[in-house]
């Protein structure tokens, strides 16, 4: 396996991590022309145009963290920004789905089911090497038990390291 190319766990979470973006994208700008340009008779989640454009700046902020998120964690430099995105994404789905007012439950359900499939799959072993070591850029230390890089030509785990 090559070192450089991105994990399957790391793809996988991030495409499981992108069903909320859609939602994200319709609803921020939905709310912003709402709130900031077209009069509407019945603002839709608040009381008042100021509510719904403030509404729409949120979820706009949000899909920005999200996507951010989401380049943090394909590049190898974290995954906290993900995690983080992942667990919002899946405590509003959450409230979503057991408040009967909001509608049917199909999408939450569909949204939280793929939130906790990206933070799962963004745990798993090989998505914590692939932060480690910074997106393929560096090797992590050998341990104790294993030979070193140099000395056998091989990265721990028994994988060896293009030059």
């Amino acid at each position: 396996m090559n070192e450089t190319r991105t994990p399957p766990t790391v793809i996988a979470a991030v495409a499981a991590g992108t069903v909320v973006v859609p939602f994200l994208i319709v609803y921020s700008f939905l709310f912003i022309v709402r709130g900031g340009f077209v009069q509407v008779d019945q603002p839709d989640i608040t009381g008042s145009r100021t509510g719904e454009l403030i509404a729409g700046l949120i979820a706009f902020g949000f899909l920005i963290f999200v996507l951010w998120g989401m380049g943090r964690l394909l590049n190898g430099w974290d995954r906290w920004v993900f995690l983080a995105g992942q667990l919002l994404t899946f405590g509003v789905a959450l409230k979503l789905l057991l408040d009967s007012a909001s509608g049917e439950p199909q999408v939450p359900a569909v949204v939280m089911v793929a939130a906790l499939l990206a933070m799962v799959l963004a745990c798993l072993s090989p998505s914590w090497r692939w932060v480690a070591t910074e997106g393929g850029q560096r090797v992590t230390e050998a341990p104790a038990d294993r030979p070193a890089a140099s000395e056998g030509g091989q990265a721990w785990g028994g994988q060896s390291v293009g030059h």
